[in-house]
């Protein structure tokens, strides 16, 4: 049966849920393996991060993220799903197996149908922008599932001084579950950009078709990320990468000054940097120095940070901002707290 896009269509975020792992690594033992001082690291926002177990996969993490933002919406019953997106990493359980179709499984979403996005960094907030373009095309679609694990800290090499500016990488699961119709932390608007400048950078090089793994590669570092022109990555961190996640923070809150951005990990010098570009306290964004970088769940990650701290407000706008190599930039902005319904249209 052919439906009518509703364009109107509110949608809001009735649920989050994160997972982090019980094992924490400390600067000291990153240190070590690094090369680098603690002060090093603390320059890069390095003071611990979560460290998986041998439990702590991808799915998993995403599976048990994804139940506590059911449980978060007011325990909604997973059979009423109807759509669940993988939004974790491209590293995950197993190669080419359909990551969402498993956690649809695993998550008991018997009635919905599911695919995997990949993103890197962004993929969360890239999820809220698909979902929230579906659901306003497809009446049908009223309830979505957004779940991802991410341990790329396994594709890290410590000793690696090209690749530094992912030793924070860690592991987690984190989920949000959107509703048609909720008229609260209702979802104003995303942007996503990407720069295929440079697109061949940074990335793993094995373990695809061009160089599979073999015998005499495997626990190489043809299984690590790798900066392939560490000069010119250096000049485009420097020069580009916070300016092009300004523009997309500031292009996503259209002028709204937000109460609140749950932003990815940062070295401390960019934080305030960005910060103070967007006119923000440093109290109106938290770091996540003591828990890693998490790729596509930072944002959700300092999100549920601030909840927990009460730091979002009662009715007010809150951003979402995220980046990764590729290079991708997104954000989104959401009206927290009851609709403000000069904002429905």
């Amino acid at each position: 049966m052919r439906t009518m896009p509703d364009p109107s269509a509110v949608v809001g975020l009735a649920g989050l849920g994160i997972y982090l792992p019980s094992q924490i690594q400390g600067a000291e033992e990153i240190a070590e393996l690094s090369g680098l001082s603690r002060e090093q690291l603390s320059e890069l926002g390095i003071v611990a991060k979560a460290l998986p177990g041998p439990k702590d996969q991808p799915v998993g993490m995403a599976a048990r993220a994804a139940r506590a933002a059911l449980t978060d919406a007011g325990d909604v019953d997973p059979a009423t799903v109807d759509l669940v997106l993988w939004i974790g990493e491209e590293y995950k359980d197993y190669i080419a197996q359909t990551a969402s179709i498993r956690l649809q499984e695993e998550c008991g979403c018997r009635n919905a149908w599911a695919f995997d996005l990949v993103g890197q960094g962004i993929t969360a907030v890239l999820g809220l922008k698909v979902a929230w373009d579906m659901m306003t095309a497809d009446p049908a679609i009223n309830t979505v599932l957004l779940a991802g694990g991410t341990r790329n800290i396994d594709l890290v090499d410590y000793a690696d001084p090209y690749t530094r500016f992912l030793l924070a990488c860690s592991a987690s699961g984190g989920a949000m579950l959107l509703q048609r119709g909720l008229e609260r932390n209702l979802l104003l608007g995303a942007i996503v950009e990407s720069d295929p400048a440079m697109a061949d950078e940074v990335y793993v090089p094995g373990g695809g078709t061009e160089i599979p793994f073999a015998p005499d590669n495997l626990d190489s570092r043809l299984m690590r990320f790798t900066a392939f022109n560490p000069e010119l990555l250096s000049s485009y961190l420097d020069d580009n990468f916070l300016g092009r996640l300004g523009e997309v923070v500031e292009r996503a809150l259209t002028g709204r000054r937000p109460h609140y951005l749950a932003l990815r990990h940062l070295a401390p010098a960019l934080r305030a940097r960005l910060l103070a570009r967007l006119g923000l306290k440093g109290e109106q964004s938290l770091p996540l120095y003591e828990l890693g970088h998490h790729g596509t769940n930072d944002p959700l990650i300092s999100l549920d940070l601030a909840r927990r701290k009460g730091l979002l407000p009662n009715s007010g706008v809150v951003g979402l901002a995220a980046a990764g190599i590729g290079f991708n930039y997104a954000a989104a902005a959401l009206q927290w707290g009851p609709m403000d319904r000069s904002h429905k249209d």
